[in-house]
């Protein structure tokens, strides 16, 4: 989504998650904030769009992909074929993880490699922020 320019506005004025924004914004120094907003941290995960198709191979457990019935094996293997998947959206999630049951270590492995540490601006709109979007939420300019 689209970086929102009064949502960056609160982001950086209300400091939600504690980032330490405020001394940068007394100062002015919106180069600082726009780095500090795309800072990847080790304590946010984003989901990534770039799930190649060897790592759903290396997450599945062979008792696991024995176990799927044969429709959900051929889904399975199209999602495969496809080369990469786009796990920042929630319905490809959904199925990918409808195949194997809660608690089976396939579908634990496949929850992991689709996420990432992130940054704040990844985690709010999945994009960076460039320093001219700071100082238009700050200052409208």
């Amino acid at each position: 989504m689209p970086v929102s320019v009064s949502e960056l506005r609160t982001e950086l004025t209300t400091d939600p998650t504690g980032l330490g924004y405020a001394a940068q914004i007394a100062v002015g120094n919106d180069a600082q904030l726009a780095e500090m907003v795309n800072q990847v941290r080790t304590t946010i995960t984003v989901f990534r769009n770039d799930v190649q198709s060897w790592e759903l191979l290396a997450s599945t457990v062979k008792a696991d992909w024995d176990a799927l019935a044969a429709g959900d094996k051929d889904l399975y293997q199209a999602l495969i074929a496809a080369g990469r998947l786009d796990a920042t959206r929630l319905s490809l999630r959904n199925l990918i993880t409808a195949l194997f049951p809660a608690g089976s270590t396939t579908r634990t492995n496949l929850q992991a490699i689709a996420q990432r540490t992130g940054s704040r601006a990844e985690q709010l709109w999945g994009a960076a922020v460039s320093v001219g979007q700071v100082s238009a939420a700050l200052r409208g300019g």
